[in-house]
């Protein structure tokens, strides 16, 4: 469990701001899953938010985890920008064989270029995650004033009131505003998409799917940009992030109203600390 003494406070993070290296291409190829007519001015700074919230995250990492790798998408990538990433990372073990890895990042590579939306498969995944290679998501959200108190200062306690978030696998946005539980989903699923029940427990069989899904591990990071602040809240798997999740949507007029979610409270992760014990 999460609580506000597990938050890394990161302060100046100016220091971390990436060279904007790239973002132009990227921004042109983001594909906007919910929010259908952001601006590219509105583009650029999310990816770029993103891009520092991963730094920052890169930067604890090596600082206070040597043992453990981070390697960027935007590193191993070969597709010159030219398709949204499936992925912000991989995260493993400083002494995992070179060649597993090698040959793990070549067939995402293929898997994405032969893929139009360039995504790659479940099966990669499963691959990736039994060679001890995690796919990471690094979510980065900037502080607003509902996480403020009276008084204009950061509450931690209301930033652990968020959820680690991530799109289900058969449904981003819902454009007739009918889903908002597991089993709506699950019906939607059976009706649309051809889901089948095989154990006879829907909720466990969706759930498995889902995970398959899922990257390995979710990174949370908030950012004060006025302040120059990064507040590192912590991390949780899959396998925990999907035994508590709900169906979820987060409400925001005129922007993401309609986007479907997995979701489970920040306060079922752990401390980033514990990413050092992955083998």
């Amino acid at each position: 469990m999460i609580n506000r003494n597990n938050i890394k406070i990161i302060n100046d993070i100016k220091g971390y701001i990436s060279t904007g290296k790239n973002i132009k291409t990227i921004i042109e190829n983001t594909v906007n899953t919910w929010q259908e007519n952001r601006t590219e001015q509105s583009k650029k700074d999310d990816t770029e938010l993103g891009k520092l919230a991963e730094d920052i995250f890169t930067s604890y990492i090596k600082q206070n985890l040597q043992q453990i790798a981070y390697l960027s998408y935007d590193d191993i990538r070969t597709n010159n920008f030219k398709k949204h990433a499936p992925f912000d990372g991989l995260l493993f073990n400083n002494n995992i064989n070179i060649n597993t890895l090698k040959e793990l990042i070549d067939e995402i590579n293929t898997e994405v270029t032969n893929d139009k939306w360039g995504k790659i498969s479940d099966k990669l995944k499963l691959k990736c995650y039994q060679n001890h290679v995690y796919i990471t998501e690094i979510k980065s959200t900037r502080i607003a004033k509902r996480h403020k108190d009276s008084s204009d200062n950061i509450d931690l306690d209301v930033l652990l009131k968020d959820d680690f978030l991530e799109y289900p696998k058969y449904l981003r946005k819902d454009t007739y505003n009918t889903i908002h539980s597991y089993t709506e989903y699950i019906d939607f699923c059976k009706k649309y998409r051809g889901f089948v029940c095989k154990s006879g427990d829907c909720l466990l069989d969706i759930k498995k799917e889902e995970m398959l899904n899922m990257k390995h591990l979710y990174i949370r990071v908030y950012i004060d940009e006025y302040a120059s602040n990064g507040y590192l809240i912590g991390c949780i798997s899959h396998k925990t992030f999907i035994e508590k999740s709900e169906i979820k949507k987060m409400p925001q007029r005129n922007k993401s109203e309609l986007a479907l979610y997995l979701a489970t409270s920040l306060i079922n992760g752990v401390d980033v600390g514990m990413i050092a014990k992955i083998k």
